[in-house]
């Protein structure tokens, strides 16, 4: 009986260790895959040659990092861990905008695995207590949006021009658009 209880017990501490082991390891997936996927999306730009791709996966990204940064300081919402600015999910944010990038720009075939990869940065998200779902689906949502705007409808910061004018007595800025 005591050698049962024994591998019983061994099994448990050993599937406790290995499960904690692993959430660290997802939770390390995550804090790389934020930067990696985005990062990829570069590369693959890179190879292929296409500048305006590569311009319009840098612009995605900033505005992303911004709308996701003051929607996050503006809303201020507790994490499951207790600690502030939850919402929404930087993280999940950065890698869905890579992986929205890649599949506006080059389709469905680079999108779907990047966008398995940006859903488990966002798992390990929840797995690490650092989010709720409510702050990864906000995430993804936003960067995708972005990134539509900015790669299927073609708004760009190429197509903005503001700049200070004086004239006289007169001191203002001259804005322009292209549609």
């Amino acid at each position: 009986m005591k050698i049962k209880s024994g591998v019983v017990a061994l099994i448990l501490a050993m599937t406790t260790c290995s499960a904690s082991a692993h959430n660290k390891n997802l939770e390390k997936y995550g804090d790389i895959a934020q930067f990696g996927i985005p990062l990829t999306a570069g590369a693959i730009s890179l190879y292929k040659g296409d500048t305006e791709g590569l311009f319009q996966l840098a612009e995605g990204a900033l505005y992303t990092a911004v709308a996701t940064h003051v929607i996050k300081f503006s809303v201020n919402a507790e994490r499951p861990n207790g600690g502030d600015h939850s919402f929404p999910s930087g993280h999940t944010s950065a890698a869905t905008q890579g992986a929205a990038y890649l599949q506006f720009r080059y389709g469905w075939e680079y999108g779907v695995p990047a966008y398995a990869a940006a859903a488990l940065v966002g798992y390990s998200r929840v797995d690490s207590k650092h989010h709720y779902w409510r702050d990864v689906a906000a995430g993804a949502a936003l960067a995708t949006g972005i990134q539509y705007v900015v790669s299927e409808m073609g708004y760009s910061m190429s197509n903005y021009v503001i700049s200070p004018y004086v004239k006289g007595d007169e001191v203002g800025l001259y804005a322009s658009i292209n549609f």
